[in-house]
């Protein structure tokens, strides 16, 4: 199935541009519609009007002809003619002419029915036989000759503006057996094509070129206004990554200067708070350990064995814990660079310390990954010393995407109950209360943390039968 995500535009550029082209071109047809609407009605309008009086020419030249005697019918005819200039064209044949009509729409209807109606009204016992055809298209008198074909003085100055070829009004009457009056006329302008359209191909083209205008220019400025946007967002991904990132230049919009200063004053309380802290730790580990040295140098003197072993025991679990709290903020320290990492290479030293037999690795890294190789080490060997402690083989599976990285381990070992696995993240807690020694509970604690700080997580899952999977997750978005 193909996803159509991947074709959505991401900039906020190109977004802002598409939406308002979208927008401007919705408008521009709107408004068009309304404009053709009342465009329309008016030349509905004016085109009844035309019809109208066109209908009472062709009323009093019918009359005229009806009335005249046979033998001035075909001398009017030709005065007619000889006058020149008309938009219309009369002549007497001796039956009815064919017609190629025009397509059918809504203009021609109109036409059509006006025409009826007046003439009808006027002429009510006569059958009146009337369409609309084109000039290159009509043939005239008895021998059906094209119109175009005529003598050069009757065509020339009868049904004006050739080279329009505007439609023809053809209204054809019997006066007698054997004699039909003929009527071609003209439309006048501006009701010469009575087939409006809505959009045509030159209004489609300049709305083509005003969208491309529009798009480019939108685009242009859009981006230029986000640039300190981008400029934010790479400098708080550069934030993310641990490296120390130099106050912003406030530019852009009053909204974006407000966000560019309040990220500054976040950056510099946390390049501060950064140092405190070291500080501080630094100060814990040089205090506490010159005080846990005496004491322990004074329980040597206890002259009870029993007390001296139980200061001693004290003594060293406190020394412990403080290394281990040390060690944990140390192991996520926010002043390691990124760079390019092999997990590949970090699990095989990770499992140097263990026998290779019991240890077996599927899988390989197919895409670069940036981090902190330090922490992402000291993440791996925590997982991989958790599950040896309590295991007898270790299964670990890498699988890789552009998207992110999956590592999982599986053992053989008892596995965790279910209401302990959010629980043993916690520091200091163990599970196992026998091996109170062979840890702090923070190892856990410590791949948890160096694992959402690289934007990705640990779960753990009880499989069926016996024994454990962690699953480890590396965003690279």
């Amino acid at each position: 199935m193909i996803n159509l995500n991947r074709f959505r535009p991401q900039s906020l550029a190109t977004r802002t541009s598409l939406f308002l082209l979208v927008v401007i071109l919705s408008a521009e047809f709107i408004a068009g519609f309304i404009w053709y609407q009342q465009n329309e009605k008016k030349q509905q309008q004016g085109l009844v009007s035309v019809v109208n009086s066109l209908a009472l020419s062709a009323y009093t030249t019918i009359s005229y002809f009806s009335d005249l005697p046979l033998e001035y019918r075909v001398l009017a005819l030709n005065q007619l003619r000889n006058m020149g200039g008309s938009r219309f064209f009369v002549s007497l044949n001796n039956h009815q002419l064919p017609l190629q009509t025009i397509e059918p729409s809504a203009g021609k209807r109109l036409v059509l029915n006006e025409l009826y109606k007046s003439l009808s009204a006027k002429l009510p016992e006569v059958p009146l036989f009337i369409d609309i055809s084109k000039r290159r298209d009509l043939v005239v008198f008895d021998a059906e000759i094209n119109f175009d074909q005529l003598p050069v003085k009757w065509r020339s100055s009868s049904l004006l503006y050739k080279e329009l070829n505007p439609p023809i009004i053809v209204i054809q009457v019997p006066l007698s057996e054997d004699e039909w009056f003929y009527l071609a006329a003209i439309l006048p302008e501006p009701y010469v094509l009575i087939n409006s359209q809505f959009i045509t191909s030159t209004q489609l083209f300049f709305m083509a070129i005003s969208a491309l205008v529009i798009l480019f220019l939108t685009w242009f400025i859009v981006r230029r206004e986000i640039k300190p946007i981008a400029n934010l967002a790479n400098a708080a991904l550069q934030m993310d990554g641990k490296i120390k990132v130099s106050p912003l230049k406030e530019q852009g919009s009053q909204e974006v200067r407000t966000a560019i200063k309040a990220f500054n004053k976040m950056n510099q309380r946390i390049i501060t708070f950064t140092l405190e802290r070291d500080v501080l730790f630094s100060a814990i580990s040089h205090d506490l350990q010159t005080p846990l040295a005496c004491l322990k140098l004074r329980s040597e003197m206890l002259e009870d064995k029993r007390t001296r072993e139980k200061f001693q025991k004290l003594l060293n679990d406190m020394a412990f814990m403080l290394k281990g709290a040390l060690h944990c903020i140390k192991n996520t320290d926010i002043h390691e660079d990124m760079s390019p990492v092999d997990f590949v290479d970090l699990i095989h030293c990770c499992s140097e310390v263990f026998d290779r037999s019991r240890i077996q690795l599927t899988g390989q890294q197919q895409h670069l990954f940036i981090a902190k190789p330090v922490a992402i080490q000291r993440c791996l060997q925590n997982i991989i010393n958790n599950a040896m402690k309590y295991a007898q083989q270790l299964t670990i599976t890498i699988e890789d995407s552009e998207q992110a990285l999956w590592i999982t381990f599986k053992d053989d070992g008892p596995g965790i109950p279910a209401k302990l696995l959010e629980k043993v993240f916690e520091p200091y807690f163990r599970c196992d209360e026998r091996a109170q020694l062979a840890g702090t509970g923070l190892g856990l604690t410590i791949a948890r943390n160096i694992a959402r700080i690289h934007r990705g997580d640990i779960s753990l899952i009880n499989r069926s039968g016996t024994g454990l999977t962690v699953s480890l997750i590396l965003y690279r978005d």
